[in-house]
């Protein structure tokens, strides 16, 4: 009996045993059931909110662009693709300044910088740079956001550009007939001398030159006064390519006479385009003359054409491997009286500048020293 009621004790303890052990286990079980569908959950959730966070960051209008400490770019979004281009690597040395300058005084940075992505193209960035922190304080990377103000910065310039010269017209106006009237006098007498003493060699070359420069003034002053009056326009449906090959023949003797090669390169289905020819060809002339200047012999002067960005716009850029601008003179370069060729008055381009103004179009200038210049014009074609 004894042993009876030992080995049913036993039997109650090893099922009692069994049942907890099941009871826990089973509890465990449903425990880390709801666990691991919690971290399904959060796993989700977190994804999800990765990928809108992701969709966020590429869809913004600013650029954005993250760096490790060793100044590795670790991403970037598209904005900031297009912005700064695609197979960027690497940092600007201004943005390098910007992490210099936190690193100091660890604290975010804001800036305006001008940036030169390309050669020949420059951008204008309004650009926010902010440590990445870690534990303890510790700085991990860098953020940069940017904004890109190039058109805006334009336009300023633009504004500028047309209040000075408005400015400057009206005073040229009066200042342009009070001179007129005395060269004519002037003249008269020189021609007059040259003849009384032609006879004396020195005397009569002297008399001439004063005709000479005489006449070159009051080329001035003609200019002047096309700049300074109210600029007409007459639009009229104007075959492109004839436009362009009519102001090339304008120029063919000096081009012959210099060597100097032309590239066309007509690259739009558009054939018309609404304009005024003559002005047009005014402008062309004017941009070829330049260019003829700066260029030494055997020189290459190329004229191209494509479509814009806008359906009823055509690009007209007139490049030549020159001479080049200084960059100082490059913002002043449409201001009356900014020129960079000793003969040159600095008004043609004051001149070209309003013609494409109230032809509806932009005139801009990129250039470098030593490499050439190139003017590219945008109009519209209806």
């Amino acid at each position: 009996m004894k042993k009876e009621r030992l080995a049913k004790e036993r039997f109650l303890k090893e099922t009692l045993f069994r049942g907890v052990f099941w009871f826990i286990l089973g509890c465990a079980g449903m425990i880390a059931l709801l666990a691991f569908q919690a971290y399904r959950a959060a796993r989700a959730s977190l994804t999800q909110v990765k990928a809108f966070s992701d969709q966020v960051i590429q869809n913004m209008p600013s650029g954005l662009v993250t760096v490790d400490r060793e100044n590795r770019i670790t991403s970037m979004n598209q904005a900031a693709r297009d912005i700064l281009g695609p197979d960027l690597v690497r940092l600007f040395p201004e943005m390098t300044d910007l992490i210099k300058e936190m690193e100091n005084s660890r604290k975010q940075v804001n800036r305006d910088i001008d940036l030169e992505i390309a050669p020949g193209r420059r951008v204008f960035l309004d650009i926010t740079a902010s440590p990445v922190r870690a534990f303890e304080d510790e700085i991990t990377g860098y953020v940069f956001l940017f904004r890109d103000l190039t058109q805006i910065s334009e336009l300023k310039k633009q504004v500028e550009t047309n209040r000075r010269l408005a400015a400057i017209g009206k005073l040229a106006a009066g200042v342009a007939h009070e001179i007129r009237n005395p060269l004519s006098s002037i003249k008269g007498f020189a021609t007059y001398f040259g003849k009384r003493f032609e006879k004396n060699e020195d005397d009569r070359e002297t008399a001439l030159i004063m005709v000479k420069e005489v006449d070159r003034i009051n080329r001035s002053i003609t200019q002047l006064l096309e700049f300074a009056k109210p600029l007409a326009v007459e639009k009229k449906d104007v075959d492109l390519r004839e436009m362009i090959d009519h102001s090339l023949k304008l120029v063919r003797h000096d081009l012959e006479q210099k060597g100097i090669k032309t590239e066309v390169d007509i690259d739009t289905a558009k054939t018309l385009i609404h304009t005024d020819g003559d002005r047009m060809n005014q402008v062309l002339l004017n941009l070829y003359i330049n260019a003829v200047a700066a260029l030494e012999k055997g020189g290459t002067l190329a004229v191209s054409v494509k479509d814009t960005d806008r359906k009823d716009g055509v690009e007209i850029r007139v490049k030549d491997n020159g001479a080049g601008i200084d960059e100082a003179l490059l913002d002043q370069i449409f201001d009356p009286y900014v020129t960079s060729r000793p003969t040159g008055t600095g008004l043609g381009l004051s001149i070209v500048h309003r013609i494409i103004e109230n032809l509806g179009g932009s005139i801009r200038v990129e250039s470098k020293k030593g490499r050439g210049t190139c003017f590219i014009i945008n109009l519209p074609v209806s």
